[in-house]
């Protein structure tokens, strides 16, 4: 996903007597309507609203943008009341808020609203750096408020689907992951607050948090061991000063490409053994190391994702950056052909190749194992990417907003789980510039 807001400058914001802590409440619970107002009325914040209006007894009751005639427009398209952003943050008629800024706004106006007793959903990342993210997750546990990111992956059918086949080992032990996202920058404009770090925090932290997170749905807390990026040639002009990294010559380069390797300490990519005993745990050196690559340089036509998890025994890939569809390529008893095809939506089974006899036993790994067939099994949601990413966004607002309900309520993603995918985000930045 490329970010859809325009260019938004960074505005200095001033703590005032307004802001002074609001007496701890859960906003409108049970049945009531729930009042959520937007900050920041670009394309993809509208497109979010939309879809959170169609949940039941929840309105879009007030809308704010730096630009009026923005705000106005989404007002008139989302029945809502036009207001300053920071008029929204405290206002009495809002319960929750729905952040939609520039990255570097997010801190800021997060801890305005949790402050005046709000409800927070914020546009990925939850904060540019990993202290104002601890920040706000621990404010938000003092003040019993939720405050999350909208890291929607994990609210996709298929991570789901991901999670049984890693934790059933039918495809045997995870090996391997690898996450290639190469995306367009066509819409980006050299004046875009996307490529300026002190807005956008860089690739990893605006972007990056998404995949992150993804993974630590299926494998847990990951580790960065190495990282880098790439640098685009420099452009002139007003472009540098609006990027915020205009060289000595008045020319400056942007990051265009990022690269990171992670290492989840999951137990070892072996199968269980004859006893029934489970694998053991890996050493500092084992686990499974996934590698990430993020480039934001082709044109819209030839945007394009995927995920790819190599196991003992095959693999699965999944494509687009909300995936839609995917396939598997493994050697499977036909039983584990039966239960894949039943996991997998919209399956649809293609045999390579019969074994039989002797031609049935294999090794790999250190390990023997049989199959009777070499296949290809493809997968679809039959939803376009659009139609899956107003699911996911969908999902995710029900899911904190069942929490605002009900405390009780056990959410799929938390405040910690937002922190963590800034926190590795910024371990790889980090890491990424000392090695440049």
């Amino acid at each position: 996903m490329q970010p859809l807001s325009p260019a938004v400058p960074v505005i200095p914001f001033e703590a005032s007597a307004s802001l002074a802590p609001a007496p701890c409440r859960v906003a409108r619970p049970g049945n009531h309507t729930l009042r959520v107002g937007l900050v920041g009325c670009g394309a993809f914040a509208r497109f979010a609203a939309a879809h959170y209006s169609r949940l039941p007894d929840v309105t879009i009751t007030a809308v704010a943008d730096v630009d009026p005639a923005a705000a106005r427009r989404a007002a008139a398209d989302l029945e809502a009341e036009p207001l300053p952003p920071d008029d929204l943050l405290v206002s009495p008629e809002i319960d929750m808020v729905y952040i939609a800024t520039p990255p570097a706004l997010h801190h800021r106006q997060a801890s305005a609203a949790l402050l005046a007793g709000r409800h927070v959903l914020v546009e990925k990342p939850l904060a540019t750096t990993l202290a104002d993210a601890e920040e706000l997750e621990a404010l938000a546990a003092r003040r019993g408020l939720v405050c999350v990111a909208n890291l929607v992956e994990r609210y996709n059918p298929l991570a789901d689907v991901v999670r049984r086949i890693i934790d059933s080992r039918i495809l045997g032990g995870l090996v391997h992951g690898l996450f290639i996202n190469e995306a367009a920058d066509e819409g980006l404009s050299p004046r875009h607050w996307f490529w300026n770090r002190d807005i956008s925090g860089g690739i990893f932290v605006e972007h990056g948090v998404h995949f992150f997170d993804l993974v630590a749905f299926w494998l847990g807390a990951g580790q960065v061991v190495s990282a880098c990026r790439s640098m685009r040639p420099a452009v002139d002009g007003e472009a540098a000063v609006a990027s915020g990294a205009a060289t000595e010559t008045g020319r400056v380069s942007v990051e265009e490409q990022v690269f990171c390797t992670c290492r989840y300490a999951v137990p070892c990519g072996m199968t269980t053994s004859g006893d029934g005993s489970q694998p053991p745990a890996c050493d500092p050196h084992g686990g499974v190391l996934f590698h990430f690559e993020h480039g934001f340089h082709q044109p819209s036509r030839m945007d394009r994702q995927e995920m790819r998890l190599v196991f003992e025994r095959g693999e699965l890939r999944l494509f687009d950056w909300v995936p839609t569809h995917g396939e598997i390529h493994g050697l499977l008893d036909d039983d584990a052909v039966g239960v894949l095809a039943g996991m997998l939506p919209g399956s649809e089974v293609r045999t390579v190749q019969r074994y039989e006899g002797d031609e049935r036993r294999m090794r790999g790994r250190f390990q023997s194992f049989e199959a009777t067939s070499l296949v290809d099994i493809g997968f679809t949601l039959g939803m376009n990417k659009l139609e899956v990413y107003g699911l996911v966004v969908q999902e995710l607002a029900a899911d904190q907003i069942a929490r605002i309900r009900d405390p009780g309520h056990v959410r799929r993603l938390t405040e910690i789980d937002s922190v963590a995918s800034v926190a590795l985000a910024c371990a790889a930045d980090q890491l990424a510039m000392a090695t440049q």
